[in-house]
Parts: C-alpha cells; sequence; structure tokens
C-alpha cells in the first residue's frame, strides 16, 4: 500500500469501529462482491457503507479487493457478532500491528496503550499532529485530527467496538486509563505471530525473541517480556513453534507457518 494510502486519516467518516455494521458487510462479502448496489440493501447510512468496509480491510477482515481474507472468513461462518474475545483482540491486532494499513492507528497504540498510562483527547491530536509531521506531506485540519482522536477513543470505549477488550476507561472528562486487560489467549498471539513473521522475517527460519520486544509485537498486546514469554512457551507445548532460552539472545523457531490451522484452534474446528 502506498504511503500516503497508510498516512490518510479520515477513513472512518468520523464513525469509530462498529462490530454490527461490519458483520452486514462480512454477510454480504461472503457470498458476492460488494458494491454499492449491495451495501445500499443493508441498514447502514451512507457515510457507513463507506466507513465500514474500510475498517474491516484495516482489521483484517477483507482484503485489498474487498474479499474476506482467512481471518474474514471464520469470522463470517463462526463468530459473525464477533464477540468472541480472542476476535476482537485480532481485529486491534490488525489495527495496531506495526505494518497496519493505517499507520497512526499503530503509532498511538504503541505510545499510548502501556498499563497504568493515563493521557487526553489533547494528547493524542498532538500525537497525531506530530506524527504526520514527520511523515506525511499533506496538511490535515484541526477538526479532521480532533474527530480522528474521537474515533479511536471511541473504539476501544464502546460496547458495539472492542470496548469489551477492557483496554481503556474514561476517568474524567476527555481523560483516559489504560488498564491491564485479560491476556489474550496463546493462539491470538499464535496467529498474530504466523501473520508478522510473514510480513518481516518471510524465509527465515529463526528469530530472536527480542526482536518481537523491541519491534513493538508485544507492545501491540500491552504485554511485556515475562508475559508473552509465557505465552510463547504454550505454543511451544502445542507443537507451534520451538523456544530456545538456554543464552540471550532467545531464539523462536516457526514450526506452524498456517494461519487456517491457528484460526481452527481459535474457533474450535
Amino acid at each position: 500500500m502506498a504511503m500516503e494510502k497508510k498516512l490518510a486519516i479520515n477513513f472512518h467518516e468520523t464513525f469509530s469501529l462498529s462490530r454490527d455494521s461490519i458483520r452486514q458487510i462480512l454477510e454480504i462479502a461472503k457470498n458476492e462482491k460488494l458494491s454499492k448496489e449491495l451495501l445500499a440493501r443493508t441498514s447502514l447510512g451512507t457515510n457507513y457503507q463507506k466507513a465500514m468496509p474500510k475498517y474491516a480491510f484495516r482489521a483484517g477482515l477483507l482484503d485489498q479487493r474487498n474479499k474476506l481474507t482467512s481471518f474474514g472468513r471464520f469470522v463470517a461462518q463462526y463468530d459473525p457478532a464477533m464477540s468472541h474475545p480472542s476476535t476482537q483482540w485480532l481485529i486491534h491486532y490488525h489495527l495496531a500491528k506495526p505494518h497496519s494499513p493505517t499507520a497512526f492507528w499503530s503509532h498511538l497504540v504503541i505510545k499510548r496503550f502501556i498499563p497504568g498510562n493515563t493521557f487526553t483527547n489533547e494528547d493524542l491530536a498532538n500525537d497525531i499532529t506530530k506524527f504526520l509531521q514527520e511523515h506525511a506531506d499533506n496538511i490535515h485540519s484541526t477538526r479532521s485530527i480532533r474527530s480522528t482522536t474521537t474515533v479511536f477513543i471511541g473504539t476501544y470505549l464502546k460496547q458495539d467496538g472492542l470496548g469489551n477488550l477492557r483496554l481503556l476507561q474514561e476517568q474524567a472528562a476527555n481523560t483516559y486509563l489504560v488498564l491491564i486487560p485479560e491476556t489474550p489467549s496463546k493462539w491470538v498471539i499464535g496467529c498474530a505471530l504466523v501473520e508478522y513473521w510473514g510480513v518481516h522475517y518471510k524465509g527465515r527460519l529463526t528469530i530472536n525473541l527480542d526482536d518481537l520486544i523491541e519491534k513493538k509485537f508485544a507492545g501491540v498486546f500491552l504485554l511485556g517480556e515475562e508475559r508473552l514469554t509465557d505465552l510463547l512457551l504454550q505454543l511451544k507445548q502445542e507443537g507451534m513453534i520451538d523456544l530456545y532460552r538456554i543464552s540471550r539472545p532467545y531464539q523462536i523457531v516457526l514450526l506452524q507457518p498456517d494461519c487456517e490451522y491457528v484460526l481452527q484452534k481459535i474457533y474450535h474446528i
């Protein structure tokens, strides 16, 4: 994806992520190609029809041609309401991963989503402004940036978004606390690891555990080294990876690089 598209911030049409709206998008994509005519038959308003396919793409559910990904197919069939915590964690991962189609989202999560941290709308607006100044040539209005901060926060507070993950809590007007969430399942980490490995380490037999910590993989899930290592040891017991911890740098070997294998585990297929 071109860098200018990754730096776009207005894809949301001023709406936070809505799982029920995306459900309607996936229902169409299961059987037919998305089109304006088919989207018009949903209960979604005009701007929702524009925004929610873009969210579904950024959430890893649709590819660039608006066709279901492997993750999207499993969700559409086995968890259409996207109520399963693992589904919501993977949606969050795809939105916030370092190679996210929407770069500012990853930047905000990595910088601000540290358990115990507090921040305000103004902090996020400043973060986005500085990020765009450093990476983009185009100038966004103050109104557009403020709208984007509201959308970002709303995605993590609203029950129809990712509020059930309990990553954020509103402390006072426009002030938010980053919580210590329930640890994602080992299979969520496994699925994310397969995707991350394919992008950053394709063709590699081993990587350093430190790479997953220093290069922001662990931070997406609000995990420190100890909790991440515990989940990786669980994946080792399942035969998905091997983990060598004789001496640093600790080495990870990916034994099962098939995302569908992990999705079957998540949805008990």
